[in-house]
């Protein structure tokens, strides 16, 4: 992608609008929004102030269903506001909407009507293979979707002159490669590329690391013991897959089962009458089988009709379901491609 080629398209959707003393934008993130949607979002929000006359835009952030333990600590560590709600009849009045990080359209519910039926023009950013399908995002007016970075902050970083990218700007997009990259352990030529930047923009690696260190309070540490006492695990191909069932941080209790050995953690539940599955995988598992989490969590959302993705070696589902079906489902799945290796 030319360095340039998101800010073209942005001022090519704002030439549209005509000449307005102000616009109004909407900046939508997937639901339970991750560090890497959050600090997105909030650095897209200043760069279209940059990139505008005052008084600048009117932006609002939606994160749908809130953001994730991690996201609302880095989002208040940067200065990142957004709102979890925002009223239907809202919507329509809005010049600009823009969709950052969203795999699938399903992952802006309850949203998702609000969004299609909008007249706004309508932009999606994003690294997420699955958002290069045109049909999903046909309600989009384009969309700038880069699937070999490893962050929506990396699409960002490298879409816009690097002059534009002040060093709040560059806070932001640095802890969200940071998180997206893990930490640049499957950092990529242009993902080196952005972070320089960025820290030439005068951000520290460092800081961003501390802002992404995660200390569990007491709820959460009750909840990973229970999910230890609750572990399963069966083996395929000689690989470990582990399993727990829990109400809440899925996400924390997946990745420490993958800490404590298992090649790859999965944990299941129901929050708020929703069953949830996250599933994480070491960097090796998936180096070693080629078997990447996204695909596999998508093969089960489809056939149940949920909605669910993710990355390569960290991937999530949500939907009315029973969550334990999910789970076996996942399982399965995973010992025949495993088998079939």
């Amino acid at each position: 992608m030319n360095s340039e080629r998101l800010q073209d398209v942005i001022l090519h959707q704002l030439q549209t609008l005509g000449d307005k003393d102000q616009f109004t934008c909407l900046i939508f993130t997937h639901r339970q929004a991750d560090p890497d949607a959050l600090c997105a979002a909030g650095a897209l929000k200043l760069l279209l102030e940059n990139l505008t006359r005052p008084p600048g835009p009117k932006t609002t952030i939606i994160a749908p269903q809130g953001a994730s333990v991690l996201g609302k600590q880095v989002s208040s560590a940067l200065g990142i506001e957004y709102s979890e709600e925002i009223k239907k009849d809202a919507v329509p009045e809005m010049d600009l909407i823009i969709v950052v990080d969203t795999g699938d359209p399903k992952l802006l519910e309850p949203f998702v009507g609000y969004v299609s039926e909008s007249p706004a023009r309508k932009l999606l950013i994003d690294h997420h293979a699955s958002s290069s399908v045109p049909e999903a995002w046909k309600m989009m007016s384009d969309r700038i979707v880069i699937p070999n970075s490893t962050s929506t902050c990396e699409v960002i970083t490298l879409g816009f002159p690097h002059e534009m990218i002040t060093k709040k700007i560059a806070d932001m997009l640095l802890a969200g490669l940071l998180f997206d990259s893990q930490h640049l352990g499957i950092a990529t030529s242009s993902t080196l590329e952005a972070a320089l930047t960025l820290v030439n923009a005068g951000s520290e690696i460092s800081a961003s690391k501390r802002i992404l260190r995660h200390e569990p309070d007491r709820s959460e540490v009750i909840g990973r013991i229970k999910a230890a006492q609750r572990l399963r695990y069966e083996e395929a191909a000689g690989k470990v897959i582990a399993r727990s069932e829990i109400s809440s941080y899925h996400a924390a209790v997946a990745r420490m089962l993958v800490e404590i050995g298992a090649d790859v953690g999965i944990a299941y539940g129901e929050t708020n009458g929703e069953a949830r599955v996250s599933a994480r995988s070491s960097q090796y598992f998936f180096k070693d089988t080629g078997i990447d989490l996204a695909s596999e969590m998508k093969k089960v959302s489809d056939y149940f009709n949920l909605v669910g993705g993710g990355h390569s070696t960290a991937a999530s589902l949500s939907g009315k379901m029973d969550a334990s079906v999910l789970a076996d489902r996942l399982v399965q799945n995973l010992k025949s491609s495993l088998l079939k290796k």
